[in-house]
């Protein structure tokens, strides 16, 4: 009997989960996707020439999977631009930061991460290594002298929504900054698809089971069979679902949460993050893509325009076009717009249209107390239970490597399960 599988969510973890296990094995998989799209906060607005990411932008060394089938699929990358960094060149902006040379500070970082990393593998986590696990990014790195790697992590992480340094655990810093990232900033070897995002995730989404515009309402598990109630007034049944949503939303969806997932839900502080795309009469900015330094360090005020990003011109739209990037903190969409006007005259600039705002629900941040409390075991020994299995942000990491890269391993342990 060919096993039903019900995956909740038709982001970048709903989709490469549902296309490695039909790739593999014989199984009925179906996604569900609320939006009338696929893709999540993989996104791309697209008007005349201008292709523009409000959600996932760029690939590194580490998107393997994606980059194989980013080529199957017939899209073209670009390579990032120029950048700055406080209008400096971003190594020169690292560079400049306390204690031995770069090269050194990288050997240290890799050589302490592997450490930590291997330790995290072993089961059970020792007390020890959860606790080093739970440190504030920042608290480790300085412990290490290691000053310049939190300069780059400035970038790497806090610009891209990740999280400041003194607030994100270390393993979750560890998870996104990698040998492949150091390796992909120091080559400057990121890069963009040509056609968005957007087309991407729907070529990979077109030989699936995709159900859009299908919103879940409500989840059963009775008997070893799910039934998904949906807002179409359909109901689903499946031997298997996989949720690929916030594990906090799923939670509101069950009729009866397992006690792992709502420890999991009330482990995690989601952070808000605000993209904006702009139209400027004239360019603000010297290089393509600038980063400042008085929204990212720790203590910085949320709300401050992180980063812009140079997307061309349109004169239909209002003039030279701006990705821009802002931690929401409390703030509501129009106070963040008022920020961002006052953010980009003090560049000396002037915002002629807002084109377009999207505020996500973004990157799961582990509570430190709930990581020195097993959560990171758990998360993974709920793999499975009551014929549930999890994946997304939470589970590995919000970069759409990391979430494909886990989900590799999760369809094998999914198939192994399911064969036994």
């Amino acid at each position: 009997m060919t096993e039903r599988i019900a995956i909740i969510g038709g982001g970048p973890a709903g989709l490469s989960l549902a296309r490695l296990l039909t790739a593999r094995s014989e199984l009925d998989v179906a996604v569900f996707e609320a939006a009338p799209r696929p893709g999540g906060k993989s996104f791309s607005f697209v008007q005349g020439d201008a292709v523009v990411e409000m959600g996932t932008c760029y690939t590194t060394r580490a998107h393997r999977i994606v980059l194989n089938w980013m080529k199957e699929a017939g899209i073209a990358l670009k390579p990032l631009r120029e950048q700055s960094f406080d209008d400096e060149d971003f190594l020169d902006y690292v560079k400049r930061g306390a204690g031995p040379s770069l090269p050194a500070q990288i050997l240290r970082f890799l050589a302490d991460r592997r450490k930590l990393m291997n330790k995290l593998k072993r089961k059970p986590i020792a007390d020890a290594a959860a606790a080093e696990a739970a440190q504030t990014t920042s608290e480790w790195l300085r412990a290490r002298y290691l000053h310049k790697i939190e300069r780059f992590m400035y970038r790497s992480m806090t610009n891209l929504g990740y999280g400041f340094v003194d607030e994100t655990p270390i393993v979750q810093a560890m998870r996104w900054n990698d040998l492949d990232l150091i390796l992909t900033g120091l080559l400057k070897q990121l890069q963009m698809p040509v056609e968005g995002w957007t087309a991407f995730w729907e070529r990979i989404a077109e030989p699936l089971n995709v159900r859009t515009s299908t919103a879940i309402t409500r989840v059963e598990r009775v008997d070893g069979v799910a039934r998904l109630h949906a807002s179409t007034g359909e109901t689903f049944e499946a031997d298997h679902i996989v949720c690929a949503i916030p594990i906090d939303d799923f939670v509101r969806l069950a009729d009866a949460p397992l006690e792992d997932e709502t420890f999991a839900a009330e482990a995690i502080d989601w952070n808000g993050y605000t993209t904006t795309l702009v139209a400027t009469p004239e360019k603000f900015t010297a290089s393509d893509v600038a980063a400042w330094s008085r929204a990212l360090t720790p203590g910085a005020r949320t709300g401050q325009m992180m980063s812009a990003r140079y997307d061309g011109y349109e004169a239909d739209l209002g003039g030279h076009l701006y990705l821009t990037g802002q931690l929401s903190g409390d703030y509501s969409d129009p106070e963040l717009e008022e920020l961002l006007r006052e953010e980009i005259a003090r560049e000396g600039g002037e915002i002629a249209n807002i084109v377009l705002q999207r505020t996500w629900k973004y990157f799961a941040r582990y509570k430190p107390n709930a990581v020195r409390g097993g959560l990171l075991s758990r998360l993974e020994d709920m793999q499975g239970k009551q014929n549930t299995w999890y994946t997304g942000a939470a589970f590995s990491h919000e970069a759409v490597s990391n979430i494909v890269n886990y989900n590799a391993r999760l369809a094998r342990k999914m198939q192994a399960a399911l064969t036994s």
